[in-house]
């Protein structure tokens, strides 16, 4: 059935991919964004329909919102912005998704929150769990944690027709590669120069990562079943890797794909504040629920990452 839907944050990463894949089912999309976070090529398809404006801009929102069945938030501030610019970070990532819930409640739109498996911290035990307690360890993520509540106060007393989904730490085409990039680019960049990826810390931590087609589908399956409405879900691989051992995989495709025999050994530095020491997601609850279930194996989704960039 075609929608009117609104992504905000539709210009980022995981943003534009929904966006690509919502247009691809005929929906009736348009995206909000401030642009501040755009880095490098665009991954939007031309003749968008885009609305260029804050998501603290109340009245843009209501705007925006006034004729949506379905709203995907988003917009956010990353993770390494809140070491050097954390009151911005609170600002976007808690106070906006105040407004977005409050906007939406108001417009009576559907609202899907993207929250981020951040809000949890490092594992308490393994796998994780929605009822996992949270336990945020960075700014960024205690305004992930926070937004959250936002949305279930709406809910609970309001009547916000809701579902938050925490991805696990999504990667693919299209990732930003600038002063915020996560691990990936970072490698790569350094990989493609014939330098050693660097590690910060032991580089013993593991990250769940997902490919972006599957938290894109996490995403939208969260949004087409009318049972996920007033629930929590993860969306992961339901697999662990060392960062470390991430590096090796990059270095190992990275030469699949170019011919270059890379003899590079890791780089070690300080650990970085708040970094997670463990993540692995139980996906159990998105299997039954949605019917989600990821495709995409690391491997493949590092060679199609480097196939990207190397193209």
């Amino acid at each position: 059935m075609k929608k009117r839907v609104v992504v905000t944050g539709g210009a980022g990463f995981i943003g534009s991919h929904l966006t690509r894949k919502l247009i691809e089912k005929k929906h009736d999309v348009v995206v909000y964004d401030d642009f501040s976070n755009a880095s490098g090529k665009t991954n939007l398809p031309k003749n968008i329909k885009i609305l260029r404006k804050s998501i603290l801009d109340v009245s843009s929102l209501r705007t925006a919102f006034k004729h949506a069945d379905t709203v995907f938030h988003l917009a956010v501030k990353p993770l390494p912005m809140s070491f050097n610019k954390p009151e911005e970070v609170v600002k976007v990532n808690d106070y906006g998704s105040y407004l977005v819930s409050k906007v939406c409640t108001d417009l009576k739109c559907k609202l899907i929150h993207v929250s981020s498996s951040e809000v949890y911290g490092s594992a308490r035990h393994i796998p994780m769990k929605e009822n996992h307690p949270l336990f945020p360890s960075t700014i960024y993520a205690s305004s992930k944690a926070a937004s959250e509540l936002y949305v279930r106060g709406f809910e609970k007393t309001n009547g916000l027709r809701a579902v938050i989904v925490r991805p696990f730490n999504s990667y693919g085409p299209y990732m930003r590669e600038d002063l915020y990039a996560a691990a990936i680019p970072k490698f790569y960049k350094r990989i493609v120069r014939g330098n050693s990826p660097l590690i910060y810390g032991t580089g013993n931590q593991t990250r769940d990562l997902t490919f972006v087609d599957d938290t894109v589908n996490g995403i939208i399956l969260a949004d087409e079943e009318p049972k996920a409405v007033g629930d929590t879900f993860n969306i992961g691989q339901g697999k662990e890797i060392s960062i470390k051992n991430l590096a090796r995989v990059m270095i190992k495709k990275y030469s699949e794909l170019t011919g270059k025999k890379l003899d590079l050994k890791l780089k070690y530095s300080a650990s970085r504040p708040g970094d997670v020491k463990r993540h692995l997601a139980d996906i159990t609850h998105a299997r039954k629920i949605l019917g989600y279930k990821p495709n995409v194996k690391l491997e493949d989704g590092i060679f199609e990452y480097l196939k990207w960039k190397i193209d």
